[in-house]
């Protein structure tokens, strides 16, 4: 499924259009499953995927951007706070 986020081929943060990854934003337990089914995953360059400080796998400041950021993405598209919850685990909102 095409991103619900950006499906633009650019680092979602700083806009890179080269070294690019796709993180998914909901991972562990399944959860990159539907992360990938729901559209939930963006672009990032590898040194804001995961190769610096500054990265979503590193910052816990910016991972939970990105979360809440996919939450209410995918709550305005299809669904409740409680339906999120079933298939993510818990709310980021």
């Amino acid at each position: 499924m095409k991103s619900i986020i950006s499906n633009e081929p650019m680092c979602l943060i700083c806009g890179k259009p080269y070294d690019l990854h796709r993180h998914h934003i909901f991972s562990g337990y399944g959860r990159r499953k539907a992360s990938e089914r729901w559209g939930l995953w963006v672009y990032l360059c590898s040194r804001h995927h995961n190769m610096s400080e500054f990265s979503v796998h590193n910052d816990p400041v910016l991972d939970r951007m990105l979360r809440e950021q996919g939450q209410s993405a995918w709550e305005e598209r299809f669904g409740t706070r409680e339906e999120f919850i079933k298939i993510f685990g818990r709310s980021w909102l």
